[in-house]
């Protein structure tokens, strides 16, 4: 009885932090006070500013570490932060669905959730539709859930030496 309460208020907690996080990546991913081109109508916008290509972004700014036609900031910031900002989805989200061959299932939470803001950050003009940036997000949360992995391995494998 004792242990399933310690449970269930461990994954009520869980489930705060993880609320809270999304709220404030939705939060950081909106906050843009520039309206991006504001001259051009929403459908020119989209259409403007919209890729669908995958690895086309990637790829430039992968690119541009070797051309230097892009400040190299701007391409770390655009290739590294999506990745850092998802790795507690994968954690987080990994931990929520039990943990147990949820891979899949967490990984297309996250791809839909940054669908969404890609979503909502196209129709208020405060960013572009990237389909790089879900490919990128998602490999953030991967991270999250290996590391989610490699502790709860460590973990089992720390208890298991000490009860020797």
């Amino acid at each position: 009885m004792f242990i399933s309460n310690s449970i269930e208020k461990n994954n009520k907690l869980i489930l705060f932090v993880f609320s809270f996080y999304l709220i404030a990546l939705a939060f950081f991913s909106l906050r843009s006070e520039v309206l991006y081109w504001s001259s051009l109508s929403l459908y020119e916008f989209i259409i403007k500013s919209t890729n669908l290509i995958p690895f086309k972004t990637i790829s430039a700014y992968i690119q541009s570490f070797f051309t230097q036609s892009v400040n190299l900031d701007i391409a770390l910031r655009n290739l590294i932060l999506p990745i850092i900002a998802f790795v507690p989805f994968g954690l987080l989200g990994y931990r929520l669905t039990g943990g147990k061959g949820k891979f899949l299932q967490t990984l297309l939470g996250c791809a839909a959730f940054c669908f969404i803001l890609e979503v909502l950050q196209t129709l208020l003009r405060r960013g572009s539709f990237d389909v790089d940036d879900i490919i990128l997000s998602v490999i953030g949360a991967f991270c999250g859930m290996l590391v989610f992995f490699v502790a709860s391995k460590i973990k089992l494998w720390a208890t298991k030496a000490a009860g020797k």
